[in-house]
């Protein structure tokens, strides 16, 4: 019974809607494109009138007289550029005026004049320049003046004086170039501001000092730089707080503590370099803020913390290297976090640890190159991750990454691009397999050392059963200007008999060393050599005897190797320095005493006797090569000082001067001598 009853009454509800609407639809009347003047003819039972797109380039005195029912009038693009005052007269009932999206420069006075009644006056979209003072002496009683899209560079004061039950004012999207403290003072009642994309370059510190009912101030837009400490007297009201895409660099300290029902913040697109260390109050109904496109490069540890039930942060397009984890210590309810378009290259794994609730997490834009899949483990009610445009280096370091995209693909929105390596570029991360993800290995390098002439180096490797590894790195240089010879021997060789290896290195200080080796190896012997006629290099090699002969002439220095099974490997290559190999001894240690042999003390004491032989040799090598190297200097100056003189001597020209005496003697003629002139 009781549910009968319920649905008579909805049914009821919805007839008595119906209806209504439906006489508020005979109630009203629209005239379209053809009508080009006010008609007389309208009935008497309408109370709205609505001239849309038509031709009405005047609205002239007295078009509505007799028509006292009228209740709302609206021109909406009619084209009209001129209201007459006395326009509206007669209209005693009016409560809403629209003239939006025409030409109309200015609005006379007494076109108002008398609408006792009005509430609502929208003159939105025209070319108003000016406002002029009493233009609202009659309509007092208004609640709701929207002026935003126009030309207005000026309002006289005490224009807005009779709007005492103003509850909302919009000025957006003018040109007005300046506020006074006193232009809003005695609208007490209202509750919307919006001054948003004018000019203003500064704002009075007491404008709302008169204002205390307001929910909504819309700033943004302006050429604001800084906001006085005191701007906003009452706080317990205000839902609403658009400080956006202006010129401010700093902020007051506690500019935003004492807040109680602030829903929607924004400061983006300003010139924020710092902020605060304690800017924001506990703002529990606080869900939305912005600091997109400042200057930011770093936070305040702790700034957001009394922030508890933030639900959406906006930090995009700053200039943060990196995040801190004590950013989000306070937001716990965070839900939407936006760090995209930084210069963000690195990501502490705890940096999101307390964000339990986050949902939409957005990375995309920054220079990462690799990230730790555990940053994302606290992150259990994540759907939305964007990673898109990172400098992400597709290598070893992102296994761990890989695998959790392969596992979280539908997270990832739009998918994940390589940048490097060259090979990757432009690869989908999730479409590589683990065994693409590998570092690259570098081979060592070592600076070629600086010399005149090009170096010779000669290597020899011995490796014995006992161990022994020898490296001999012996560098002749040989100065030459002709073009090179290059010849190339590979000669491989396995010899079960002695084998005897001679090396004759001749120099430009005519130095010779003979080191003859005797070995039973299987040796293999590479020559890459390059040869110039100043160079002279003898390699003999016999290969159906299996002996590898190269002379070396030393002062008076022999030593016999017996080997088993070494190998040998001489590579000399004359065209470029190549690194040196130090020389590595491996002798034999001696066991203890409780693991000796019989036969132990005579070989060990015969192989540390080898050892310290060979020691000794490479030592006067050493020696002999530190000497060569020095006399070689030595020449090599005295031959450049020798060239020097000689040179000098062929270009210094001797001026001699000679001066010869004469003495003439000049004696008086005899009487003989006649002379013919």
């Amino acid at each position: 019974m009781q549910r009968t009853e319920i649905l008579a009454l909805l049914l009821a509800l919805l007839s008595d809607a119906s209806s209504s609407s439906t006489d508020d639809k005979s109630k009203e009347i629209v005239y379209g494109r053809n009508i080009t003047g006010i008609p007389r003819d309208i009935p008497q039972h309408l109370t709205k009138v609505f001239f849309l797109n038509s031709q009405i380039p005047q609205v002239p005195k007295g078009s509505f007289v007799g028509h006292p029912q009228l209740e709302k009038v609206e021109f909406i693009n009619t084209k009209t550029i001129s209201i007459e005052p006395g326009a509206f007269e007669g209209l005693l009932n009016l409560k809403e005026i629209e003239i939006s999206g025409n030409l109309l420069p200015n609005v006379p006075m007494g076109v108002l004049k008398n609408l006792t009644k009005m509430e609502k006056i929208v003159l939105k979209l025209n070319k108003i320049q000016y406002l002029e003072r009493g233009l609202f002496e009659d309509v007092g009683n208004m609640t709701v003046l929207d002026l935003h899209g126009n030309e207005i560079n000026r309002i006289e004061e005490g224009t807005f004086e009779p709007l005492e039950n103003l509850i909302s004012l919009h000025l957006a999207r003018n040109r007005i170039p300046s506020v006074s403290a006193d232009m809003f003072s005695n609208l007490r009642k209202l509750q919307t501001l919006r001054l948003y994309e004018n000019q203003l370059t500064s704002i009075p510190e007491d404008i709302f000092q008169n204002l205390p009912n307001l929910k909504e101030i819309a700033l943004q837009g302006n050429n604001l730089t800084e906001l006085p400490p005191n701007l906003l007297p009452y706080k317990t009201k205000l839902i609403r707080l658009y400080l956006d895409s202006n010129l401010l660099t700093t902020l007051p300290q506690e500019f935003f503590v004492g807040f109680p029902v602030l829903k929607a913040l924004t400061l983006h697109k300003n010139n924020l370099t710092n902020l605060p260390p304690v800017l924001f109050g506990e703002m529990p109904k606080l869900i939305y803020l912005s600091l997109r496109q400042n200057n930011l490069t770093t936070l305040p540890k702790g700034i957001f913390t009394p922030l508890k039930n933030l639900k959406k942060l906006d930090l995009s397009k700053n200039h943060f290297v990196t995040v801190d984890t004590e950013y989000f210590a306070g937001p716990l309810n965070l839900t939407d976090l936006n760090l995209e378009g930084n210069q963000i290259h690195s990501l502490d794994v705890n940096v999101f640890e307390k964000l339990h609730s986050l949902k939409k997490l957005n990375l995309a834009d920054n220079k990462l190159k690799t990230l730790s899949s555990d940053i994302f483990e606290p992150l259990t009610k994540l759907s939305y991750l964007s990673l898109k445009n990172n400098k992400w280096q597709c290598d070893c370091n992102l296994v761990d990454l890989h695998e959790w995209i392969q596992i979280n693909n539908a997270t990832l929105t739009p998918p994940v691009l390589c940048e490097d390596p060259e090979h990757l570029r432009g690869q989908e991360i999730r479409s590589l397999t683990v065994d693409q993800l590998i570092c690259p290995t570098l081979p060592p390098t070592t600076e070629p050392p600086t010399t005149p002439a090009f170096p010779t180096t000669t290597t020899t490797a011995l490796t014995t059963t006992t161990l022994l590894t020898t490296t001999i790195p012996t560098t002749t240089s040989t100065p030459t200007t002709t073009a090179p010879t290059t010849t190339t021997a590979l000669t491989t060789t396995t010899i079960p008999t002695t084998t005897l290896l001679t090396t004759i290195i001749p120099t430009t200080i005519l130095l010779t060393t003979r080191i003859p080796t005797t070995t039973t190896l299987p040796t293999t012997t590479t020559f890459p050599t390059t040869t110039t006629p100043a160079t002279t290099t003898t390699i003999p090699t016999t290969t159906p005897a299996t002996t590898t002969t190269i002379p070396t002439t030393t002062p008076a220095t022999t030593t016999t190797i017996p080997t088993t099974t070494p190998a040998i490997t001489t590579t000399i290559p004359t065209t470029r320095p190549t690194k040196r190999m130090p020389v590595i001894f491996t002798c034999p240690v001696q066991p203890p005493a409780n693991q000796r042999l019989a036969s132990f003390t005579c070989n060990y004491r015969d192989n540390v006797q080898g050892c310290k032989t060979r020691l000794v040799i490479y030592a006067v090598l050493l020696l002999v090569e530190v000497v060569c190297t020095v006399a070689l200097a030595r020449f090599t100056f005295v031959l450049y000082g020798l060239l020097q003189c000689r040179e000098k001597m062929q270009h210094k020209v001797k001026l001699t001067r000679i001066s010869q005496r004469r003495e003439v003697t000049q004696q008086p003629p005899t009487e003989a001598e006649t002379y013919i002139f």
